[in-house]
């Protein structure tokens, strides 16, 4: 997941002022925040810590599926993490199956994670029965787009990873490299909008995006109801040839907290994150234009009390 952890700073920047009180009142709050892969620049958090004294914030690099563990054992009080990931570890499917846990919490919903599958458009594929034998560029194994994405998106096809040909598994760079290189003829990933990937592909080639019918979406709700409709308007990336609407799916990235953080703390946190939300531009464009409707959305996962306290007193909640 892209920009996590610069993302992370500034939802903490926007959130310490508002739990800071006066020296007098104020008590100190400890957490423990496992944001996204190691990297990025943490300054401003150093910065924080030390104007906001009562404020003991350790942050922890992670990912949608480490976070994810690390709440479930008591290693972290608040995370990022995607919908299809809470989904499958509340109700113990999956990749949790046997470590069904109540203990990871929805706060707030921040951006879209789009499924974006795309295939030169100069070859013969146009939907995901065509890979059968192909040769791909697959996320690492144990990453999320390929065990959320890739391997359900052929399931609902009645297809494996190995009914596909050669495949090379690595980071986006590498999966683009493979592209180009002709190596491969399809990369597949969870992302914002626009997608690096598809912007740098699409300067050395056409593209084709692999759309997700409305039978194979609805096969894919049936596999975890985390997923999300999405459609890529017409003009995304016009420029890489790709010129119409695409429809496909999405796991939005949210903020979870475990069921034993304060309920007071997260009221706060969200109240936060929601108000300052225009300040999140500035790290992905994808947060423009989002409204505390869209920040609070109701997936049917269970709130946390904090945050369903917050988004009931601004209307988004009944």
């Amino acid at each position: 997941m892209l920009r996590l952890k610069t993302l992370a700073t500034l939802a903490f920047a926007a959130v310490l002022p508002v739990l800071c009180v006066s020296p007098a009142a104020a008590q100190k709050v400890s957490l423990i925040f496992s944001a996204g892969p190691t990297g990025g620049s943490w300054t401003p958090m150093a910065v924080i810590k030390k104007r906001f004294p009562e404020l003991d914030v350790q942050v922890e690099p992670g990912a949608a599926l480490v976070n994810m563990e690390k709440m479930r054992n008591d290693k972290a009080d608040l995370a990022w993490s995607m919908t299809n990931v809470l989904s499958d570890a509340l109700t113990g499917s999956g990749q949790w199956a046997g470590k069904k846990t109540d203990r990871p919490m929805y706060v707030a919903t921040f951006y879209p994670n789009v499924w974006q599958l795309v295939v030169p458009a100069s070859s013969d594929i146009k939907t995901a029965k065509d890979l059968k034998g192909k040769p791909v560029a697959l996320p690492a194994r144990g990453n999320t787009s390929l065990a959320d994405g890739w391997e359900v998106v052929l399931k609902v096809n009645g297809m494996k990873l190995d009914d596909l040909g050669p495949k090379s598994y690595g980071p986006l760079s590498s999966n683009t490299e493979a592209i180009k290189n002709r190596q491969a003829l399809a990369a597949g990933w969870f992302t914002t909008i626009p997608a690096s990937f598809i912007l740098d592909l699409g300067s050395t080639m056409k593209l084709r995006m692999l759309p997700v019918s409305d039978a194979e979406f609805e096969k894919i709700r049936q596999i975890n109801p985390g997923f999300v409709r999405h459609v890529v308007k017409a003009g995304t990336y016009a420029e890489q040839g790709i010129a119409d609407d695409v429809r496909t799916f999405q796991a939005p990235t949210i903020l979870i907290a475990s069921s034993k953080t304060p309920a007071d703390v997260i009221y706060k946190i969200a109240k936060a994150i929601v108000e300052n939300r225009a300040d999140f531009v500035n790290v992905t464009k994808a947060m423009a234009g989002v409204t505390p409707q869209d920040m609070g959305r109701d997936y049917g996962l269970p709130f946390h009390p904090g945050s369903a306290k917050y988004f009931k007193e601004v209307g988004v909640l009944k």
